[in-house]
């Protein structure tokens, strides 16, 4: 019989849990007994020590000491050298877990294969893949990755009781993560998240730190050196610790020869970090606005991580709640736990027969469903091609797993070695500077011959929040071959500069104007934000802009035209029937002709309507207007099925499409895919001829 464990891998202190035979879950406590494990490892013993014995040394001075890692995960820029080694903090994480597996197995006395570890909701995607390569190189099977809270709200919900909306707040050693967690019988359901990769516990230590080498160096006139920083740092937390607990401690600081003690009383330990206090507070603030609610429909908030032990911690959640953190889960083992119950509840999933002789079911056995907390993007000319900017295409609170399609145009040369890079970011702005680089991706293995092509890309973020591109060439049919390079060292000031403005001016300009009228009310507008989404997965946004119009009996401009995403995507889901009056007085002729009538490069708009205007003569004469300032017109109108006859807009385009509801999707793809090869540019992509 094997085990599967939860693995609660963190900054300052790690835990490992299990979920027993009798189904219920444990903390796994190392050879002193402790449930925790310090996130410490020492390099002065062959093997290297971790947790306990590692710490010790820290305290006593020892300088081959490694602490405090997790912060720089996914980061190869982040080496320590040790014993004339170095050491990324992935191959730092690796030793650590593989000293929690050999614990758990000590503990079980079964081998140990599988395990679920748990990361910061605010973790971006090279976090999150190199906490998976740790687990491998440890020897485990990693099933998934959780958020901490996430974790932590499964942990909470493996009591029982009634559906509740719940926030967990995590402030652990190293990072802060807040999420609103939707809880039932069932399941948990994230409904948002938020957080800080650079703020946690640690922070308050260094404040400490900080204020104590000023009182020594003013007294004494001589600086803590860097080899007894790592001591003072033990210290400071001790001191918070104490501070946690009364109103006044002390701590002894005993370098370059001088030795003194200084008090610190908690009223000043609280005035020296209240900025970092105020940080949480806007960051759960964000949260909770982001999931749409007010703090009346948040049933209760849930601390977690040894952080929340501060008085000023619970004081401020209570300030800003109107209520006080719940009690009953260990702030320090709720996240092992709840990563345990995911392990057993991911084996029995995955083979339920063998696991059901093994265990009995445990009531955390439920589903979980997380959002990820970074936006997914890529990097693409402005609409009006003056600059790069990062173009969303998966926004961030999407639940996982989630994938979305995009076409782009792609010029072929007469040569066996074109290629097709493309910069995946993840970013809350189009600010190219604000983006975390995903690498460069590069698509191989087109088919010969030349001219352009169209390659759809399909984007995704997979149950762990990891993201993964593949591609197809739509010419030939087959898959393209991707590789992953490290951004190059001009990334981002590359994006900085004016673009080159590779093929048509401006690109191509798409407006979709929508019948909102009573007559779309329920299926047929359903169906087309269906077809909308669809148009928008065909084109290639890093040469199209797409801009979105409602009208009835009054017009409004959902959306100006852009490349970005996301915004596109929400524009078409906030569609709603009636919006704009429920008849069909109004048209989008006029809007249409201000937004693109001066407008550079090939531009186009494509009207739905269901049923006949209001005024015809006009509208057809509105239309003409617009096709006379080089507007290429599209018109769909969409069958009355109850009816039985067809209701087509009248239009003074050249190209008329009439379709009931069950076709309207496909109609939309086509008109989009024809847009993308006729007219797309080639933003974004290069080939290796041009490289």
């Amino acid at each position: 019989m094997t085990v599967a464990i939860g693995i609660d891998l963190g900054t300052t202190y790690s835990a490992v849990a299990r979920v027993d035979v009798n189904g219920r879950p444990e903390v796994i406590p190392d050879e002193t007994g402790s449930p925790l494990v310090p996130s410490v490892i020492s390099f002065a013993t062959d093997p290297p020590s971790i947790g306990a014995a590692a710490m010790t040394g820290q305290v006593d001075g020892e300088t081959e000491v490694a602490a405090g890692f997790k912060r720089h995960m996914g980061d190869p820029r982040f080496l320590l050298s040790f014993t004339g080694g170095e050491f990324t903090a992935t191959d730092l994480s690796a030793i650590l877990l593989a000293g929690l597996k050999a614990q758990a197995e000590a503990f079980t006395g079964a081998p140990v294969t599988e395990a679920v570890i748990t990361v910061p909701a605010c973790f971006t995607h090279p976090q999150r893949a190199a906490t998976i390569t740790a687990g491998e190189r440890a020897g485990l099977e990693v099933s998934q990755v959780i958020s901490e809270p996430t974790a932590a709200a499964l942990a909470y919900g493996d009591r029982g009781g009634e559906e509740r909306t719940m926030l967990a707040y995590d402030l652990g050693g190293g990072t802060f993560d807040v999420s609103v967690v939707r809880v039932t019988g069932d399941g948990i359901t994230v409904v948002g998240t938020h957080g800080d990769p650079r703020l946690g516990g640690r922070d308050w230590d260094d404040r400490i730190v900080a204020h104590v080498r000023e009182r020594f160096t003013n007294e004494f006139g001589s600086e803590v050196g860097p080899d007894d920083a790592l001591t003072l740092l033990v210290r400071a937390e001790q001191l918070k610790h104490t501070l946690s607990q009364r109103r006044h401690g002390d701590i002894r600081v005993d370098f370059a020869g001088h030795d003194a003690r200084y008090e610190m009383t908690r009223q000043v330990f609280e005035d020296l970090t209240r900025d970092l206090l105020d940080r949480t507070e806007r960051l759960t603030r964000q949260a909770v606005a982001d999931a749409g609610l007010g703090w009346e429909r948040i049933d209760g908030i849930i601390p977690v991580g040894g952080s929340t032990r501060m008085p000023m911690i619970r004081e401020r959640i209570a300030r800003v709640s109107g209520r006080a953190p719940l009690g009953g889960a260990h702030p320090d083992q709720a996240v092992a736990i709840g990563a345990a119950l995911a392990a057993a509840g991911s084996r029995r999933t995955r083979s339920g027969q063998v696991a059901a002789r093994t265990e009995r079911p445990s009531r955390g056995a439920r589903l979980v469903h997380d959002v990820i907390a970074h936006s997914l993007g890529v990097i693409v000319e402005s609409t009006d091609r003056s600059r790069h900017v990062n173009s969303v295409l998966i926004g961030r609170n999407v639940p996982i797993p989630a994938r979305e399609s995009r076409a782009h145009q792609f010029v072929l040369h007469k040569t066996d070695e074109n290629l097709l890079e493309v910069f995946l970011t993840q970013g809350e702005t189009d600010d190219p500077r604000d983006c975390v680089y995903l690498g460069r991706h590069v698509f191989t293995g087109f088919g010969p011959g030349a001219g352009e092509t169209v390659v759809d890309i399909e984007y995704a973020y997979d149950h762990n929040g990891v993201a993964h591109v593949s591609g197809k060439d739509r010419g030939t049919g087959r898959p393209l071959l991707v590789t992953v390079d490290e951004a190059p060292a001009d990334i981002p000031d590359r994006f900085l500069a004016r673009p080159a403005n590779i093929g048509r001016p401006g690109g191509v300009t798409v407006y979709l104007a929508i019948d909102l009228s009573g007559a779309m009310a329920g299926s047929p507008l359903a169906e087309a934000r269906r077809a909308a989404h669809a148009f928008v997965e065909q084109c290639d946004l890093a040469a199209t802009s797409v801009g979105l119009i409602g009208f009835s009996d009054t017009v409004q401009v959902k959306q100006k035209a852009t490349r970005n995403a996301e915004h596109i995507g929400r524009a078409i889901d906030d569609l709603h029937a009636c919006a704009t009056g429920v008849g069909n007085a109004g048209h989008p002729f006029d809007e249409l002709h201000d937004l693109l009538g001066d407008g550079p490069g090939p531009r186009y708009a494509v009207v739905l309507a269901n049923g006949e205007w209001s005024r015809q003569a006009h509208v057809i004469a509105r239309a003409a207007r617009c096709r006379a300032a080089g507007i290429e017109m599209i018109s769909v109108g969409l069958d009355d099925a109850d009816e039985g006859s067809p209701r087509r807009i009248a239009s003074a385009s050249g190209r008329n499409l009439c379709t009931d509801l069950t076709g309207l999707t496909e109609s939309f793809s086509t008109i989009a895919r024809e847009l993308t090869q006729g007219h797309g540019g080639k933003i974004g992509s290069l080939t290796r001829d041009e490289a």
